[in-house]
Order: C-alpha cells, then structure tokens, then sequence
C-alpha cells in the first residue's frame, strides 16, 4: 500500500485451537479483530492478504513477514507445487494482472498484459503454468479459465464455457471448477452479500477431463458450491447447503457428498490447500483444518504493520462534491464535500471548513436569505437532525453557536432543505414521503399537508416553493392516477388546497418576487411515464409547457394583452420603488472575506394575497412552444429561467440549456448551455450553474475543462470562465478510523430507513451492528471496511445488496490496446486466425484490423509493433499496453517474414462490443440455417437501453419470419419489460387488402407464430422479470437454466462519506397470487439445458439449438395458413 505514511500496529490471532466444530463467533485475543484474507498453503508457509498487501507466516503461525507492497492491492496468492514461488493478482501497472514472486521475497515479475482484468486461480501441477481467470473473450458478462507459462508469453483458454475458479486434479488429467462465483462476492472495491443464496445462480462444481471434456456435476443442492480443492483422494469445496458456508468432501468412489466440518459461525470465504492440509479464511481469522482427523486450529498471527490508511491525514476533497448552494448576493457558496460544510469565495476571502468535524457527516447545505446562516443535516447525534451554523463558522470570535433542532426518533434522512423569505424557516422532505417545514425561532416541526402515496420506482418530485411573505408553500404531490398535482399550503392555517388538476403532470412550482403569480411546468402525455419501472414509459418522449397562475383573482396576467398606454402617477412610483428595492446596495461585494452582510433592516416582504377560489380558471400557459423543460425558477422583473434539453430521453450527461423569458418583451433569451444544475441568489442577482465540462483537472482543482460550478450575473450570457469556484482549497483533515466509524453506523442507518422489510428478512440488526463494531476499530484499510459492510449485511438474504467504491488506493490506470482480433503461433509468429468486424450498422464498434482500406486478412501475422519484433516468446499485449487510442506502427506478413507491409491504425481499449455483437450475429446466422429462415433471433443484453435498443433493431426487422427465439441469457436487468412482453403478445387483428401489392395486417409490427425464450442463470433483476412475464402470458416455453433469483429492486441511497455507496432493497416484488415470488429462487425452465463443455467446444450451443427445436416443432404442427382475400363485394346484385 502507500509507502508515504507510517502506522506501527501489532495485532495477533489467539492460538486457541479446537477440533471439528466451530464456535459461532471467532476466536480472537483480547478483542483486538483482524481481517486476514484469502490465505495460500505450501509445506512450510501460509500466503494470506492483509492491508491490501500479500504476507507469509509459518504453518504454526507466528511473526507475518511483508511479500508485496505497492499502490493497488495485491490478492489471491497461490503456490507453485514446489512451494517457491507465488502467483498472485496485482494492480503494479495500473491494471489488474498476473504476477509471480518469491516465496521467500522479490521484485514481483508481471505475467499478464491484457487490459481485462486477470486473477490468479492456481498452477498446472508440473509447475510450468499459471491458471487464472479473465473476461478478455468473453461476450457477456462471464468469466473463462487460462493457462499462461510462468515465464510469460501467450495465455490458452481452457475448453469450458464459462468457469470462474478451479484445480487441476494431481494427475493433470481432469479439471474441478465452478463456472459461477459464489452468490457473496468480494474484491475490496465492490462486494455483494446475499446469506442463505438458493437462485439460480448458486455456484456448483464440475469435474471434467482433459482433453476429453467428459464431465459431471458434484452431486448439488440449491445452495452455492464453490473452492474446489484436492486432498487425500478426495475433492473438497466450500458449500452453503446446510446454512453457512463450510468445508464438504466428494469421494470419487462412492460418489457421495458429505461434510467435512461443522459451522455454525461466519461463513468460510475462502478455502485452498496443500498436500492433506487445507487452509480457510472466516471473518479475518486463518485456520488450518487437517483432512486425515478432521480437526481444525486458528493459526495465531503477529504483525508488526506499517499500516498508510490508518493514519490521520490533509486531503484535498475537490473530487468529492456532493451539494452547492449560493448565498444570498452570491459572494460564496456552501459546499458539501467528503461530509464537511466549506464556503467557497468567488473573488475574495479564503474557503472556510465551516463544520470541521471529523468521523461526523454533514449533509446538503442552504444559505438563508439573509445571509447570515447556513442550514445543513448532521448526524452528530446518532440521527440525523437540521443545524444551523453562521456562515463563518464557529471558530470566529463573536460567533454565534451551532443551533441543533432533533427531527425523527428513528433512522431518516432528509432532502433539499430550502429557507423561508423571512430566514426564520425552512421546508425539507424525508425518505418517509413527508414535507415538513421547521421554525427555526422555536423548533417547532410540521407537516406539510398530506405525504405522497407512492414510494417505489413512480416518478417523485419533491420541488417546493415558498411565498415572498413566508406564509405559503407550494408543493407537488402524488395522486392516484400517478401524476402529480400542485398544492397551496397555509402557514397561518395549516391547510393545504390543490390547485391544479391532476389530469397532468405539475411540477416545479414557482412563485415571482412579488407574490402575484405562481409558475410551474405542466404535462399532459407524461401519464404512461409515470413510473420510470415500466419499460412502456420509454416510448414516449414527454413534453410540457410553461404555465403561470394568477394568484389575486382581480390581477392581470403576465401574459395579458398588453397597451401602450401612458401610466398613471401613482403607476410610475410604484415601479420606481420597486426597481429601488431590487437592486438594493447590499448587493455589492464585500471587502476581502467576501462575506454577506446582515440585511436585518431589509423589508420584509408584503403581504402575498391568494383567492383559492377558482385558481384552475386563471392559469395559462407562457407564449413558449412545448418543450423538454425542467429546474423552473422566478428572478428580478418576473424574470423565469428554465432548463430545456434538446430531446426528453436525450443524453442528460451532457447537462441542458438554461433559458430566460421576460415578460416585459416576452423573449426568450440562451443564458448557457451544458447546464446541469441552476440556483438564483436569494436577491435574484446572481445565479449557481454546474456545467457539465468533464476533462483533467484543472488548476483550480475542479474536474473540468471549463470550471464545473460557476456563479456569474443572473442577467446575462453566461462567457466561458466567468464566476469560476476554485476547489483547490477544499481539504480537511481526515482520521480514518472516526470516518470509519461513521460510515459504518451510517450504512446501518441507511439499511433501517430504506429496507423493504422493517423487520429486515429476521436479521437481528441491533446485534449485527454491535457484533461488528469491534472490527471497525481496528481494520486497517478502507478495503476491510467494505469487507466488513459484506459480511454484516449478509444476513439481510436479499438480492441487490451490494455496495463500491470508498478511498481506495489505487494506481494510476494504464489502458492497453486491442486489435480486435485472435491468433494462433505459427512459426513462432503471431498469426491472425479472426477478424471482429463489428457487424452491419455498428458505427461505433468497428476493430481496428477491420477498417476500410488496411486490407487485413486471417492468416497475416503480425511481426513488428511500434518497432519491436514480436514472436511467440513475448505477450502480444505487452508492446500494446498504453496505445489505446493512440496511432501505432504494425508490420503484417507470412509468418516466414515474407510479403511484409506496415501499417498504422489506433488500438482500442476493449473488445468486449465487438464480441458480443460478434456472438449475436453468428447466434443469428445458427438460428436462420438450423430453421432454414424461417425463425427470428433476438438477443437482448438488458432490459433498459441496450435490450429496448436490441429489441427494435432486431425484432420488427424480421417481422417476415414465421416464429421467433428471444434469447435473454446473461440479461443484466434494469426495468421490467412489459413493452416486450405486449409487443410479443399481438395479435391479428384485422387485414387490409390494397388494389395492388401484398395483404397487410394489423398490427403490421409483428410475429405471429411460436416464440420461445432462453434464459440462463446470469439472468437476473429485470432479466427475472422478463421470463416471468413472458411464462405468465404463456407466449411459449422457456429453455435453458433457472435465472439469478432477484426482484427486490433499489433506488437512490445517499451516499456515504468518502464517496463509496451501498444499496438498500428497497422495493419487492410479489405476484398477483399473493406470493414473493422469484426472489431468492429464480425463474424455473421448461426445458433445462446444460451447456456442455463438449458440445460447446465443438461449436454447438445446446440451449439454442434446443429453443430451436421447439418452436421448429410447433410450426410443424401449426404451419400459418396462406391469407386468401376474399371475393369482392359487389353492391348491385
């Protein structure tokens, strides 16, 4: 890890042994827990990960020596068969590969240079080889196994569909693998904890021959098996069939399982093995378990660390904005980074660290109106509660204290807090679909009005408005029919009355400076949209309009026709006071701390007369054309500035443009473009915009190009440049083990609030998180935190709880470079043996061999790259690591160095696209010859952009075939497809014969004829729901495997301090029988199929070929009839 900071922490593992049964919680000295990881066995020594780091350690335990350290992390260490040498997983280059070092210390030797990612699984048992798995030919989202000599040099594919680790067997002559990861997974940046897995993906093991490829299934249950190792004349495996996960023995003789070790404890993560001595990891602690008596013993383990990450530290946290607020001029503005409230200067003064709090999280910052207060969310308490600080902070001699208002007795979290006119109140909502507003003179809290009803994946709006007087709230709030309608709520009489119709979509209320109108946007087509879970809610592109309420019944409209006419007297003061007051003196800038100034004489503002009687009949829309609109705000004049993106389902990465319309002439005026956020100075002068300009950092510490947030003149266009906020100076001091801490109370915060389930699937949550406590204070890296979060929330038993991310070391990325294409050694050349050529259609995903015009062949070989001479002996990927997108040098020729040409073209940095269109097309052509055209073939990635993408492209251009295979393996999910459901669901409803050409149908879009569906077991999410539906409208059978088991969706989760994230299930699915269904089980095949590692590797895909069949079969039954026109009417007989 980095070698920069210096921690000396001693830890040892009590030598306590015990045989055959586990205890349920660990042994462990003087609760001093450690988080030892993914050990490795040889004759003398344990290999094991701790820190990030690889270390040794006697057998019988003892002093740990330090093997590797660098930035990254280095993980899953193996023993070469002699025990000298070491092949482990590292991050040294800036991408994760193969390396090997000493048993007994070294400079580490990179094996690998393929941009994939590539883990270390074993050896060959002759030594000569490294095993290891990777994605780099994968068309989807699997992993096979390799061979590649520990010397370097080309690395084989073994002959298995999909295989994620396994063990030579000691003759060489077979292979025991899992095709699958087990349902928890762990790489220290991302985890997944999912306790008591039974879905479809449950990991099992497989023994087959090599070369023969004969294989079978160690006998299995529905639970996850995985870790094979041989021992003894046995093969042993980690198995969750009888709870938690434990050691099981096969006997290839009796060909029975039995279990090798009782466990009523964590679960054992990991297990390895040496000889009849196998080696295992459960919660941090090693142990050795002899395979002769049975019996197992913790291995006592003492480490005198340098530990970099525990180490209190100045970090710049500009990376790590999360909310920004403008003050009430716009002098400064309030910034949420790495859980710190800091205040920005535009021009002058320094960034202040307003809250300084360490191990304390702070959450969306406001500034009050008047300047003087800045209002946030802490968790000081346990609980988040709503401070307010003075905009300088407390560490200010004068400074008024910290104000601490308690809001909920349990688990929340709150959202978008936003000050009266007056700065005496502020409303905010809550995870619970509350409004509240809080007095911030007596910290009295109240509702607003009634919550919103729906809380799952229904579009939700929370955008709320407060009158110039303080005395009305406008708010949007959910109806039945799913769209939102606007309300009016009283202060004075805490009545709210509805003031639009919910027949359309209102949001984003609005009211002008002067409180005679109310604006908001309006819909009427984002009905089918209403829930963004639907897939049907893709197809419409939803438009509103900009439309203003006259709040007085006896005032004109801003939009009334307008007369030039001379004004009154008494009309020409009016605006001359009102003009006055806009642009008050105050408005200039401070002096060099670039403070605001009390306003405490400013006028407060008049009173704001509402008729609620018949509201509806004086609302209007804007002279605008529809539009993409969102984000409304009201400025100085009547002013209104919105957003408008280019299209509805456009590209919101690239932000939108803010636009402002005038009353007085009634034009609309391009402030800026790329906008992804805007927010008007509380005296309408000034405006906040995040742009969205990503590229390197810049020298002002922002990560953009252009600078990401900027406050400029809410009057005019907005000039590159302008108003930029320089975040070089956002740092703090950060105490590890105090963030730490807070993240980990948070993230069970965060579980209580969210969940689905307040009774949490029967996880005993209070004792969870006081079980685990002890280990947050002594872990020694932000990766054993996450360690930490994956098995604290395993018993939750539920898909979709995952989490990533958090201050991680990781070095700088390296991207390598691809050809797109295969090769084979000939001649000690490497020779082209497949081209991917991106298919038809693809503008994007073109390899780089395949360009018009290099004239690129299979059978060239590829002699020289950039100048260097390339033969077998070196890693193809080796002279291309660090070329992608950069022009290289190629010199291509027969592989006895004839017929040489050189040529330039630009590597890319995966071929991932390139083989999954590859797979699909090819699928297709299968499909087309097996069923002699007369079938479709769609695949379908996802059930969001990429399978609705796939869906269109594919199905209605082969509406001529008679029937159609769906093939949804590897579907990653995202939205519940019910628009591919419908659509594959029509029928004839009519025909239409024209005078002259072919008879037509209605619906035209569409395939008539037998469907049938394959799924697989990486299936899941959205691509659990896809085959339920498709079964529930009995559109035709199901082949293949039993899918992923997961349907209790997510949604947003606040994120956590140091930018990492985890998830809440937060949304279950149940059927119209009442049932949880799916989850935790998967959807079940009508024809299960095996990929068999023969047939595969003979060029067959079983699943397939057997939906093939299938819907073959029906049409032999059912062919379609011929369409006869019938005879013409004649009217005259």
């Amino acid at each position: 890890m980095r070698p920069f900071y210096f921690a000396a922490v001693r830890y040892v593992a009590s030598a306590l042994a015990f045989a055959v049964s586990l205890q349920p919680t660990p042994a462990r000295a003087a609760a001093t827990p450690h988080i030892f990881q993914r050990p490795a066995l040889s004759r003398e020594l344990i290999c094991f990960g701790y820190a990030g780091d690889l270390w040794t350690v006697p057998r019988s335990g003892g002093k740990a020596t330090r093997l590797t350290i660098g930035v990254g992390i280095e993980t899953t260490p193996v023993f070469s068969p002699d025990g000298n040498t070491i092949a482990f997983t590292g991050q040294y280059d800036g991408n994760t590969d193969v390396f090997t070092v000493p048993a007994a210390g070294g400079v580490p030797f990179r094996v690998t240079y393929h941009p994939a990612a590539d883990y270390a699984v074993g050896w060959t048992p002759d030594g000569k080889d490294i095993l290891f798995r990777s994605n780099r030919d994968a068309h989807s989202r699997y992993t096979e196994l390799y061979t590649v000599p520990a010397k370097g040099g080309i690395a084989k594919p073994l002959p298995l569909p999909m295989a994620y680790q396994g063990q030579f067997s000691p003759d060489a002559k077979a292979i025991a693998y899992s095709p699958l990861p087990p349902a928890f997974g762990f790489d220290y940046t991302n985890f997944v904890s999912w306790g008591n897995y039974r879905g479809g993906r449950a990991s099992t093991v497989w023994v087959t021959t090599l070369p023969g490829l004969d294989s079978f299934e160690i006998p299995h249950e529905t639970a996850s098996d995985f870790s094979p190792v041989y021992a003894g004349g046995k093969l042993y495996f980690l198995s969750m069939r009888s709870g938690r996960s434990t050691i099981f023995k096969y006997d290839p003789v009796k060909k029975a399982v039995s279990q090798a070790l009782p466990n009523d404890g964590p679960d054992i993560r990991t297990l390895a093995g040496e000889g009849n001595t196998l080696v295992y990891d459960r919660l941090g602690d090693i142990y050795l378990f002899d395979t002769a008596s049975g019996a197992s013993h913790l291995v006592p383990i003492e480490i005198d660390a340098d530990l970099p990450e525990v180490r209190p530290h100045i970090e710049s946290v500009a990376g790590q904005v999360e909310h920004v607020a403008i003050s009430s001029t716009g002098l400064r503005a309030a910034i949420e980074a790495h859980g710190d409230i800091f205040t920005v200067a535009v021009k002058h003064g320094p960034t202040r660290d307003i809250t300084n709090t360490p191990g304390v999280m702070e959450r969306e910052p406001a500034w009050s109106p008047d300047g003087q207060s800045i209002a946030y969310f802490s968790d000081e308490s346990g609980l988040y509660e709503l401070f307010i600080a003075p905009q300088t902070g407390t560490s200010v001699a004068g400074a008024a204290p910290v104000k601490k208002f308690p809001l909920a007795k349990e688990p929340a979290y709150y959202f978008d807090p936003k000050w009266s006119p007056d700065s005496k109140k502020i409303v905010f909502h809550d995870n619970r679909l509350n409004i509240y507003f809080l007095d911030t003179t007596n910290g009295k809290l109240t509702t607003v009005g009634d919550k919103n009803i729906y809380g799952g994946f229904s579009n939700q709006n929370f955008d709320v408005a407060w009158s110039p007087d303080s005395k009305w709230i406008a708010y949007p709030r959910s109806m039945k029919n799913h769209l939102h309608a606007l309300f009016l709520y009283s202060v004075d009489s805490s009545q709210s009355t509805q003031i639009t119709s919910e027949m359309g979509e209102s949001i984003e209320p609005a009211f002008d400076r002067e409180g005679k109108y109310l604006y908001f946007l309006a819909s009427t087509n984002a009905g089918a949209t209403s829930d963004g879970l639907d897939m049907t809610s893709d197809l419409y592109d939803v438009t509103s309009n900009i439309y203003v309420a006259t709040l007085a019944a006896d005032s004109l409209s801003p939009v009334a026709p307008e007369l030039d006419d001379e004004k009154t007297d008494a009309e020409a003061k009016t605006e001359a006071r009102k003009a006055e007051t806009e642009h008050s003196a105050d408005t200039k800038d401070a002096k060099e701390s670039g403070d605001e100034k009390a306003r405490a004489g400013r006028p407060a503002g008049r009173p704001v007369r509402i008729d609620l009687e018949g509201i509806q009949s004086r609302i209007v829309a804007l002279p605008l054309p529809q539009g993409a609109y969102e984000t409304l705000a009201v400025g100085l004049k009547g002013s209104v500035y919105f957003l408008e993106r280019p299209s509805p389902n456009g590209d919101r990465e690239r932000g939108a443009t803010l636009n402002r319309w005038t009353p007085d002439d009634r034009k609309t005026e391009k402030l800026a473009e790329h906008v992804t956020a805007f927010q008007l100075s509380a005296n309408g002068e000034k405006m906040l915009l995040g742009l969205a300009h990503p590229g390197p950092e810049n020298d002002m510490g922002n990560g953009g190009g252009q600078p990401s947030w900027v406050i400029v003149p809410a009057n005019t266009p907005v000039k590159p440049g302008d108003g930029a906020l320089s975040f070089a100076d956002l740092k703090l001091k950060v105490v590890p083990h105090e963030e730490w801490a807070q993240m980990y109370h948070d993230v069970w915060r965060i579980e209580r609030a969210f969940f689905y389930d307040p009774n949490f699937h029967g996880a005993d949550t209070v004792a969870e998180e006081r079980h685990f406590e002890p280990y947050v204070d002594s872990i020694a890296s932000r990766a054993d935190l996450n360690y930490v979060f994956q098995e604290m929330l395993t018993p939750f038993s539920v898909g979709h709880l995952r989490g990533n991310g958090g201050e991680i070391p990781e070095a700088k990325h390296v991207p390598g470079g691809l050809l797109g294409a295969d090769y084979e050694i000939r001649d000690n050349r490497y020779c082209i043996t497949r081209i991917y050529t991106g298919g038809d259609f693809n503008p994007r995903d073109k390899a780089p061999l395949a360009q018009p015009g290099l004239n690129v062949k299979t059978g060239d070989c590829i002699l020289n790259i950039n100048g260097q001479d390339l033969t077998a002996s070196l890693d193809i990927q080796q002279p291309l690591e660090g070329t992608a997108g950069k022009v290289i040098s190629l010199r291509l020729g027969s592989a006895d160095g004839k017929n040489v040409r050189d040529l330039s073209v630009i590597p890319i940095a995966s071929e991932s696209a390139l083989r999954n269109i590859d797979w699909i097309e090819n699928n297709q052509r299968t499909v087309d010859k097996l069923s002699g055209g007369k079938l479709a073939y769609v695949y379908l990635p996802d059930t969001g952009e990429g399978g609705f993408t796939n869906f269109n492209r594919y199905y209605f251009a082969q509406t001529d075939k008679e029937g159609a295979v769906i093939d949804e393996r590897f579907n990653a999910g995202g939205q519940v497809a019910d628009y591919f459901v419908e659509v594959l669901d029509r029928h004839v409803e009519s025909y239409w014969a024209p005078r002259y050409g072919v008879i037509e149908h209605t619906p035209n879009a569409a395939i008539y004829g037998p469907k049938v569906m394959i799924a697989n077991e990486i299936s899941g999410s959205g691509g659990d729901a896809l085959p339920w539906l498709f079964k529930q409208a009995k559109l035709g059978p199901l082949v293949g495997k039993r899918t992923w088991g997961g349907l209790v969706g997510i949604g947003p989760i606040p994120v956590l301090m140091d930018g990492g994230h985890v998830t809440a299930p937060s949304v279950a699915f149940f059927s119209p029988k009442g049932d949880w269904d799916v989850e935790n089980h998967g959807v079940d095949p009508d024809y299960p199929v095996e990929q068999d590692p023969k047939a595969v590797s003979e060029g067959h895909d079983p699943q397939l070929e057997k939906a093939v069949s299938l819907v073959m079969e029906q049409l032999s039954r059912h062919s379609p009839a011929e369409v006869q026109r019938p005879a013409y009417p004649n009217y005259h007989k």
